[in-house]
């Protein structure tokens, strides 16, 4: 794909952006900082993540990774992911400057350019040489990136109604938040991990991979019904629920058993790059166990009723997740260069602190449901907070490190061919 180093440096920064901003979130908690709007600079942090760092970078990869040259190098894809990025950086700033209509703006831009995206390459997919099982998870996760727009386009709808329903307001997020952490998300990074794992694997091995792809696309929709147990549904809705808890259950079980026959794969991957593929697979399998047992009445109010627990269940995904993943990939790809030493230190620093983050949080959340609570916690998400950004920041300048050798490199295998 043309331009690959300059769209993953694009995603990088965009992701250094997002932690600038998590800063300055957990500092508003701590100083007076009244000319901050934290709900606005909350809502811009949240958006920035998902369309700025997680989807221009898993988008720009499908492209790389899962089309034929022919369609790969196609210039609506680069018109594509500069309108990811135009509509990304739209609605960050005018969710922080509260401007409501440049915001709904920017949000439907991106939501038009997602359909075209998703038109275009299931279109070319098809005619793509790739597995059923990468088939099945990258078109099911295009599905799932057009389905969580219902959310956004329901409180659109809710605001222009005036509503003042908070059922809906809050099914809607739901329904956003499911279809991109739980669909988008996670499928898409399914769909490049096997892309590049199936030929390595013996083919006894796929076929339980197989299994695994089609029960974890199969709990996405039942799934969905495990968020709307906090407004205790009637009982068609639990026995939904029910089934996508079982879904999901049996998919994650499918994946140990899947996944343990390949894991001598992993002595090839030395050095930090290692643990971060491990904190990926570690916090996937806590996300669906925790998703799983959310069909319980303690489980389930706790994810939907404690704010401590639901940004660490969300950072679990985005942190320690599908971020991991995507710096993994870049590294594994050399577009983060590995022998750059720089690249090591900034994965480490990233590993520790999305670990602290996350131990924190849960520390908080416990302290919350036994009505225990101390500042302590906001200081030290304070910290954990700048201790990501020095991550995030350095793998950035790592990066561009990695971009100025592997152009020198090429420079130099030039200079000998003439």
């Amino acid at each position: 794909m043309k331009n690959t180093t300059f769209w993953a440096g694009t995603s990088l920064f965009n992701f250094c952006i997002v932690g600038l901003v998590g800063v300055i979130l957990r500092s508003k908690i701590l100083f007076d900082l009244p000319w901050i709007n934290y709900l606005n600079l909350l809502d811009a942090h949240s958006h920035f993540a998902f369309g700025g760092w997680i989807t221009l970078a898993l988008l720009m990869l499908f492209v790389r990774e899962l089309l034929p040259e022919l369609y790969r190098n196609k210039s609506v894809y680069q018109w594509i992911l500069g309108s990811i990025f135009l509509s990304s950086a739209g609605t960050l700033l005018t969710s922080i400057l509260g401007v409501e209509v440049l915001k709904d703006f920017f949000s439907g831009l991106f939501i038009v350019t997602s359909y075209v995206f998703s038109w275009a390459f299931i279109k070319h997919i098809r005619r793509a040489a790739v597995t059923k099982t990468v088939y099945l998870l990258s078109v099911s996760a295009i599905v799932c990136l057009i389905l969580s727009s219902l959310g956004p386009i329901t409180l659109s709808c809710l605001h222009a109604l005036r509503s003042v329903q908070s059922v809906y307001y809050r099914d809607a997020l739901y329904i956003y938040l499911h279809f991109q952490y739980n669909g988008f998300f996670t499928l898409a990074v399914f769909a490049l991990l096997f892309q590049k794992l199936y030929p390595k694997i013996q083919k006894e091995n796929q076929g339980n991979f197989y299994w695994f792809a089609l029960s974890l696309c199969l709990s996405t929709l039942p799934s969905l019904f495990l968020s709307f147990l906090w407004q205790a549904p009637n009982e068609t809705f639990r026995v939904i629920a029910a089934a996508g808890s079982i879904l999901v259950f049996a998919s994650v079980t499918w994946f140990i058993i899947s996944s343990l026959p390949v894991l001598k794969l992993s002595r090839f991957v030395k050095g930090p790059l290692r643990y971060m593929i491990l904190l990926s697979i570690g916090a996937f399998v806590l996300k669906m166990v925790l998703q799983s047992l959310t069909i319980f009445a303690g489980v389930g109010n706790a994810v939907f009723g404690d704010r401590p627990v639901i940004i660490g269940f969300l950072h679990l995904v985005f942190l320690g997740f599908v971020s991991p993943f995507i710096l993994a990939y870049y590294t594994q790809e050399r577009i983060l260069n590995v022998k750059v030493k720089l690249a090591i230190h900034a994965q480490i620093i990233f590993i520790f602190f999305v670990v602290c983050n996350e131990l924190a949080l849960m520390l908080q959340g416990v302290g919350a449901i036994f009505l225990k609570s101390s500042h302590w916690f906001s200081w030290s998400l304070w910290v954990i907070s700048i201790g990501l950004l020095v991550g995030i920041v350095l793998t950035f300048v790592a990066v561009m490190k990695s971009a100025q050798f592997l152009k020198t490199d090429e420079d130099e295998q030039e200079l000998l061919i003439n």
